[in-house]
Order: structure tokens, then C-alpha cells, then sequence
């Protein structure tokens, strides 16, 4: 899950509803019908509830360079050669292999915690117009 995305979506979805929010509050309230209060504020309740969950749906969708690997990209391996630790993640050197050309070196830079072993064999989605772009 892309954290960074979802925190996006929430954040726009609250500041919508607070701009709501003032406009019910300053504009149709003062002129509702007597009684009808409660109901326009668990229709509000649920609006929320369902943007809410609308945009972290959106948020969750791959993006359209995760689609274009999944759908175009080249299929193969990698033997892990080493991991370093950086920061919150880690770098992972690999020896990539290509069905249809020869090996090559390559590094992926990942967040939070990688569990690989140096000599372990991953499968690997390759980008066919540039063999750098890696996704484990």
C-alpha cells in the first residue's frame, strides 16, 4: 500500500468536507425546515464516510507506470549479491537474468524492512525500454 497516496486522498477528501462543512453550516442550515437537522447531518456522516472510502480506493489502484511493468514488462530473475541497510530501507544488488540476453547487474532501493538473503533467487519484472527500472 502507498502510504504516501492514501495520506494524499484523506487529506483532500477532509479539506472538501470542512469547505462542505462551512457551507451547510453558514448557508443551508439557517434556512432548513424544523426537524430536519439530524437527517442532513448523518447525510453528511455518510458523504463523508463515502468520498473517504472512494479516494483510498482510488489511492490504492497501481499507478500507470506499475500497470505498464505489469503488462509490458520482461519477466526473469535476479541472485541477490548484497544488501545494505540505508535509513528506513535498504539497497539490494542483484545479478539480473533475462530470458533472451545475458546477465547484468542492477540495484533496487526498497522501504522499510527487505528480507532477502545474499544468494537467494527472486523473480524479477524488468522494464523492456530501460533495463534499469527493476521491480521485485
Amino acid at each position: 500500500m502507498d502510504h504516501e497516496r492514501v495520506g494524499r486522498a484523506v487529506a483532500v477528501v477532509t479539506a472538501i468536507y470542512v469547505v462542505v462543512l462551512a457551507v451547510w453550516a453558514l448557508v443551508l442550515l439557517p434556512k432548513a425546515p424544523d426537524g430536519t437537522v439530524p437527517y442532513q447531518i448523518a447525510a453528511l456522516v455518510a458523504g463523508f464516510g463515502a468520498a473517504l472510502g472512494l479516494a483510498m480506493m482510488a489511492a490504492g489502484r497501481p499507478t500507470a507506470d506499475e500497470r505498464r511493468m505489469r503488462d509490458h514488462g520482461l519477466e526473469g530473475w535476479a541472485v541477490v549479491d548484497e544488501v545494505r541497510e540505508i535509513g528506513t530501507g535498504a539497497e539490494v544488488d542483484l545479478t539480473i537474468t533475462v530470458p533472451g540476453s545475458g546477465s547484468y547487474p542492477g540495484t533496487v532501493r526498497r522501504e522499510g524492512s527487505v528480507r532477502y538473503e545474499v544468494g537467494a533467487t527472486v523473480p524479477v519484472v524488468v522494464d523492456p525500454d530501460d533495463r534499469t527500472r527493476i521491480r521485485l
